[in-house]
């Protein structure tokens, strides 16, 4: 009996440690040894500095015994249950060593600094050794791990730069002087070196400081006009696009606001050319920061590099660092500790405790094909915040709200070319991209699914096909020629951007004179699309709903009627709705998991969405009215829309407020 009671308690065990209730196969960390939750100072968290200090632990004795013995460089392998991945990965292997020893670096640059320590638990030997270890080897030209000249648009070395500014005394001081030369001699040939017209600048202006501090020509007037060239890629509401990528998404963060800052701080010269203008740029940026999380502290995903993660939470740190963070100390410690505490909890760290590719869990499918098993670790760039000395505001204020957490609101951001609803119901964050002026094709890093939605929202996440694969419908409308071959929503030009009605437009592949006209309704609980063609002939039309993610073992129902569909899972709810449209098809699609690729959801599991579509040809400039919604725990329910028709002017009332719809006819 005894036997039978302890082999039962040891199965209980293993089952409480060991299946995530989010993602099979995943640990959900969320196990703390000394920190507990304090509602009293952090009232919508419970996080502390003490639980920043245990995650920052976890990470960085989670992945020091993959680090090699000899050289210090990463082992990182791919996951061998998602080959389709490695065969669509763009594959360097010696530069994929190199980020991933900066990306993990960042995390032990940081809590050396933050704390004093050279060790943590769980790892046995000093944890900034093997970091050092492999950039004096790596940049010294008689080893034999010598990496050898950067090649044009490498991107390594921004961390080394950082690693002495932050804690010389751990990466700088000790280093002999040959040595020191080596490295110094490597960042030089960064700073000259070519590299992508994007982003990727500000990898090689941050070691600047340090070589013009030992007398290097740091190509300084050339990257001056570098530095201008980042700015002039600023569109207005504290947002910028990304070079010649074109787009806006989360680089916005873990990017310009946060390398902005970062030279700021670090090169005087600098400092005093552009600091004023960068402080201002960040004040408007922080107006609207706090509306891109849900309650739960999730951010809004959106766009690429989402294995980044709680990457986004850097631009609060070193804005914070720098005293030019304008939001109240307690709702940036919110912002910051919900974002850490959403992944920490959605098992960020798998079984193997490593950061893996993924959004949640490990998730390939997801994942664009520059992305290699180390690059995740740019998330530690998040970690920041514990270089805010311990007695600042930022962690002794009590946390104040965020608009999820109260209010709720609807902000427009016309410069970002997008707007912003966060529901006064349950506190989801959901934005809008009226425009996308990305420059690249539509096949390349799965954009469509990631940029061309009509909105993405922080409670429901969005459907995955995988890189190179399928487009999907999900969030978009579409038209078809034949009824057969479709094409979806792409690099809509925004034609109004306003809180709660929005208008773009989206051209025609075969012929970009014609197109399709949308307007956005937004609601509190829902939207309405009201869109149309032009094009001479008629054309058969489409809307994709809200795509929602069915766990392994659960149940999709499926209800549909002559004029709506709504799909769910008991835990997620998608709806289609007509509003006024002509004869259509309501249908699901179920994105099945397909062979190399385990999921179809960013969340996990498999993804699945309503759609309509047309079962005749549509004439052109005849509106289909569509009503869509996603919810979380709960049934939206049937809205309340009023329409009235007249040529070339409808009229429709949604949630008691009237919106002229203008019909060219």
């Amino acid at each position: 009996m005894k036997v039978k009671f302890l082999s039962a308690l040891l199965v209980f065990i293993f089952l409480i440690g060991f299946v995530n209730p989010f993602m099979s196969g995943v640990v959900p960390n969320n196990h703390f040894r000394h920190a507990k939750d304090d509602f009293q100072i952090s009232p919508y968290t419970g996080y502390t500095r003490k639980h920043w200090l245990e995650i920052t632990e976890q990470i960085i004795a989670g992945v020091l015994p993959y680090l090699n013995s000899e050289t210090g460089m990463p082992q990182l392998a791919d996951d061998p249950a998602e080959p389709a991945y490695a065969k669509v990965r763009d594959r360097n292997p010696k530069e994929e060593g190199k980020r991933a020893l900066e990306r993990i670096m960042m995390a032990v640059i940081i809590y050396t600094k933050a704390t004093g320590n050279d060790r943590v638990p769980g790892y046995n030997g000093s944890i900034s050794a093997p970091f050092i270890k492999a950039i004096i080897r790596g940049t010294d030209p008689n080893d034999e791990s010598f990496w050898g000249d950067p090649k044009p648009n490498d991107q390594v070395g921004s961390a080394f730069a950082l690693g002495a500014y932050l804690n010389p005394a751990v990466f700088w001081d000790p280093i002999s002087q040959s040595h020191k030369k080596n490295i110094l001699s490597y960042l030089q040939k960064q700073v000259f070196n070519q590299t992508y017209d994007n982003n990727h600048y500000f990898f090689h202006m941050v070691p600047v400081a340090l070589l013009e501090k030992y007398g290097y020509d740091a190509n300084k007037e050339h990257l001056t006009q570098m530095f201008e060239r980042l700015l002039g890629w600023y569109r207005g509401d504290g947002w910028f696009i990304d070079g010649n990528n074109g787009g806006f998404d989360y680089y916005n963060l873990w990017g310009f606001q946060l390398f902005f800052q970062v030279l700021d701080r670090f090169d005087a010269k600098w400092h005093d050319q552009f600091g004023g203008k960068i402080n201002k740029l960040s004040t408007r940026f922080f107006e609207t920061l706090p509306y891109l999380f849900g309650r739960d502290g999730g951010p809004i995903p959106w766009g690429r590099s989402l294995s980044y993660r709680f990457a986004g939470i850097s631009s609060v740190a070193w804005a914070e660092l720098n005293g030019n963070c304008t939001l109240p100390p307690g709702q940036a410690r919110r912002i910051a500790s919900g974002e850490l505490k959403y992944f920490w909890e959605h098992g960020s760290l798998d079984e193997n405790n490593l950061l893996n590719i993924g959004y949640w869990g490990a998730n390939a499918s997801m994942a664009e094909s520059y992305l290699s098993p180390g690059d995740p670790y740019w998330a530690t760039h998040g970690l920041a915040c514990l270089l805010i000395p311990e007695g600042d505001p930022f962690w002794t204020a009590i946390e104040e709200p965020i608009p999820a957490d109260s209010a709720g609101g609807k902000i427009s951001l016309p410069g970002a070319q997008f707007a912003i609803r966060v529901s006064t119901l349950d506190g989801e964050a959901r934005l809008f991209p009226v425009g996308q002026p990305f420059t690249h094709g539509r096949e390349k890093w799965k954009t469509g699914e990631k940029y061309d939605q009509y909105a993405y929202s922080s409670f429901l996440g969005f459907c995955v096909n995988g890189e190179r694969g399928a487009d999907i419908g999900a969030c978009r409308s579409g038209y078809s020629f034949d009824g057969v071959t479709w094409h979806f929503r792409e690099r809509a030009v925004p034609v109004l951007v306003s809180n709660s009605h929005l208008i773009s437009r989206y051209a025609l592949v075969q012929n970009n004179l014609y197109g399709i006209t949308t307007h956005t309704i937004i609601g509190n609980d829902g939207e309405i699309h009201i869109f149309w063609h032009d094009f001479p002939e008629p054309v058969y039309l489409y809307m994709g709903g809200y795509g929602i993610s069915v766990k392994a073992g659960e149940e999709l129902t499926v209800q549909k009627e002559y004029n709506n569909i709504m799909i769910n899972t008991g835990e997620y709810f998608s709806v289609l709705r007509s509003v006024n449209s002509p004869a259509g098809l309501f249908e699901k699609e179920f994105l099945t998991n397909h062979v190399g690729w385990n999921y179809t959801h960013l969340f996990g599991w498999e993804g699945a969405f309503p759609f309509w579509r047309s079962k005749n040809p549509v004439p052109p400039l005849i509106p289909v009215m569509i009503y869509i919604n996603g919810t979380r725990n709960r049934d939206s329910g049937p809205p309340t829309i009023q329409l009235i028709e007249s040529p070339g002017l409808d009229k429709i009332q949604f949630e008691g407020e009237w919106y002229d719809i203008k019909v060219p006819y």
